[in-house]
C-alpha cells in the first residue's frame, strides 16, 4: 500500500540521502567456505538433471514469494509447494487457497518468472546496471497491476493509478504502528538519489566489495529511496538477486513469515548494515549446504579421466567410499564436539557447585544422549530449512538439567542438546551442527537462527574461532530457557 504524506504526523524515520558503506564489512568464513565447496563440486553435476531441477525450483519460489511477501496475492503453503514442484499454472491453485482469481495470481507470478529470466539474459548480454534497466523491472514485474491502495490527507483508502516504470510523483511514506511516519525520499530527489545509487554501486564492483555486501547495501539502499509509488519490494529483491546471480550465487527468496527480514532493514535504517548482510549471507548458506548436498546423476564419460571421476563420485554419493573430504570434516566435528562438551562440563561445574550443593533436587549431567534426537532433530530442521542425516554422522553432546518443580510435586527434566551430522541427500564435504532446548516431553526450540557449517574448506583453526561464539550464544539461550521453566 502506497501512503500520501501526512502533514502534522511525527517522523519515526526521517528520510536522508543514502550514504556509501562504511568500514571494511566482516567477511563470512562460513559462506566463502561452502562457495569453494560448491564450486568443486559443480562441475560433477549434469546441469540437466539434479542441479537443473534445484534452479527451476528455486527459480518459482522466488517468483511466488516475491509477491506474497508484499500482500499482492495470500496463497496457501500447500498450493505454493505444488506450484514449486509443478510450475506456475492456474490449474495447481484451486478455489479457496488463493484470495484472489487464479488465473490472476498465476499471471502475477509468472510475471515475476520472466523478470528473473531477464535477469540471466541481463547478465550474459554484459549489462551495466542502469536507472532505465530499474525502470524496465518494474513496469515488467506490476504488468498485472494497474492501482495501489493509498492514503489521503484525512487518512481514507483511495485508489491510485500506478504509472509502471516511472517514478513516483506523490509521497509513499507509510505510517508506523505508533503513528509515526517512515519517511522515505521525497519525489522531487528520487532522480538524483537513484544517479547515486547506481554510481555507488559501479564503484562497489569496481572495488571488488564482496557480493553478498554489494547485494545487501544495494537493497537497503534503494528501500531508502523507494523510488516508484508501489513495488518497490520486489524491484528491490530483483536488483540484489542481480547482484548475487552475477557472482555465481543464488536468488534472493525471501519467505513471507521471515521476520528477520524486516528486522534486518530496521536495524540497516539506524545505521547496521551488517544485519542485512548476515541476513543475505544466511539465505544463500542455506542454498549452497542443499545444492551441495544433491545426489549426482551418472552421464556419459567423455575420456579415461571422466570416466574414474564419475564412477568415484558415484559410489561416494551410494556411500560404497567414505571421500576424503568427509574424513576431514568428520575429523573437525569430532573435535568441535569435544569443545562443545568442555563448555556443557563447565556450566555442569558451576550449576553443582551453586545449586546442587544447597539442594540435591537439582540434578544435573552431561554426556551423549542416551539415543540420537532423531525426531527432534527433525522438527528443529524444519524450521532451519534444512534436511538432518544421522546415517552419514552423528555425534551429540547433552546437558540435562533436572530440578523440583515450582510446586514442589515432581521434578521436570529439561536438556540442551548440541548435535553433529550430516546433511542432505549425499555427502560433499559439509556436517550441520544444530542446537535445541527441550522441556520434558514438549516441541524443542532451536537455540540459534541457523545451523552451524562445518566444511573440508576451513581449517580447525578458522571453525573453532566461529564455534565459539555460536555455542557461547545457544548456551546462554538455552541456560535463559530453562529458568524460564523454574518460575
Amino acid at each position: 500500500m502506497a501512503e500520501l504524506l501526512t502533514p502534522g504526523v511525527s517522523h519515526g524515520y526521517k528520510w536522508r540521502p543514502i550514504e556509501d558503506i562504511s568500514g571494511e564489512p566482516e567477511r563470512d568464513r562460513e559462506l566463502e567456505a561452502l562457495c569453494d565447496v560448491w564450486r568443486k563440486q559443480r562441475e560433477t553435476f549434469s546441469q540437466e538433471q539434479s542441479i537443473a531441477r534445484f534452479n527451476k525450483e528455486l527459480a518459482r519460489e522466488w517468483a511466488i514469494e516475491t509477491g506474497a511477501i508484499e500482500g499482492i496475492y495470500a496463497i496457501s503453503r500447500g498450493t505454493t509447494q505444488t506450484l514449486i514442484e509443478r510450475g506456475i499454472d492456474a490449474r495447481y491453485i484451486p478455489d479457496g487457497t488463493a484470495n484472489r482469481p487464479s488465473d490472476l495470481v498465476a499471471g502475477i507470478i509468472q510475471a515475476h518468472a520472466e523478470v528473473l529470466e531477464g535477469l540471466f539474459a541481463f547478465i550474459k548480454s554484459e549489462r551495466n546496471l542502469s536507472t532505465s534497466y530499474i525502470k524496465e523491472l518494474h513496469a515488467a514485474l506490476l504488468k498485472h497491476q494497474d492501482t495501489t491502495t493509498a492514503r489521503d490527507q484525512f487518512g481514507n483508502a483511495v485508489e491510485i493509478r500506478i504509472e509502471r516504470g516511472a517514478y513516483k510523483l506523490q509521497p509513499n511514506s507509510p505510517t508506523c504502528e505508533d503513528g509515526s511516519l517512515h519517511e522515505y525520499c521525497p519525489p522531487e530527489h528520487v532522480a538524483a538519489e537513484m544517479d547515486r545509487l547506481i554510481e555507488l554501486h559501479a564503484l562497489h564492483q569496481n572495488l571488488g566489495v564482496q557480493p553478498v555486501v554489494q547485494a545487501a547495501w544495494l537493497h537497503h539502499a534503494f528501500t531508502q529511496i523507494h523510488p516508484f509509488q508501489d513495488g518497490n519490494g520486489r524491484v528491490a529483491r530483483s536488483i540484489a538477486t542481480l547482484v548475487l546471480l552475477k557472482a555465481g550465487f543464488f536468488p534472493l527468496i525471501v519467505d513471507r513469515d521471515d521476520r528477520r527480514y524486516i528486522d534486518s532493514l530496521e536495524a540497516a535504517d539506524a545505521g547496521d548494515l551488517g544485519a542485512v548482510i548476515r541476513f543475505f549471507s544466511t539465505l544463500q548458506k542455506k542454498h549452497l549446504t542443499k545444492a551441495i548436498g544433491l545426489a549426482v546423476d551418472v552421464k556419459p564419460a567423455s575420456n579415461v579421466d571422466d570416466a574414474v571421476r564419475l564412477t568415484s563420485n558415484m559410489l561416494v554419493n551410494l556411500g560404497r567410499v567414505i571421500p576424503k573430504e568427509w574424513l576431514a570434516a568428520k575429523h573437525n566435528a569430532n573435535q568441535l564436539r569435544n569443545l562443545a562438551q568442555g563448555r556443557m562440563n563447565h556450566i555442569f561445574g558451576l550449576l553443582q557447585e551453586q545449586l546442587s550443593s544447597v539442594d540435591k533436587a537439582f540434578v544435573f549431567s552431561v554426556g551423549p544422549p542416551a539415543r540420537p534426537p532423531i525426531d527432534a532433530l527433525r522438527t528443529v530442521a524444519r524450521t532451519l530449512q534444512y534436511d538432518p542425516d544421522l546415517n552419514k554422522y552423528h555425534n551429540s553432546v547433552q546437558l540435562t538439567l533436572e530440578a523440583p518443580s515450582p510446586a514442589q510435586t515432581a521434578k521436570t527434566a529439561a536438556k540442551i542438546i548440541i548435535s553433529f551430522h550430516g546433511v542432505g541427500a549425499s555427502y560433499r564435504g559439509v556436517l550441520a551442527v544444530s542446537s535445541f532446548f527441550q522441556d520434558g516431553k514438549a516441541e524443542p526450540v532451536p537455540l540459534s537462527d541457523d545451523i552451524f557449517r562445518v566444511s573440508y574448506e576451513e581449517s580447525f583453526s578458522e571453525l573453532q574461532k566461529r564455534f565459539a561464539p555460536w555455542t557461547e550464544s545457544c548456551l546462554v539461550k538455552g541456560i535463559g530457557l530453562w529458568r524460564r521453566t523454574l518460575l
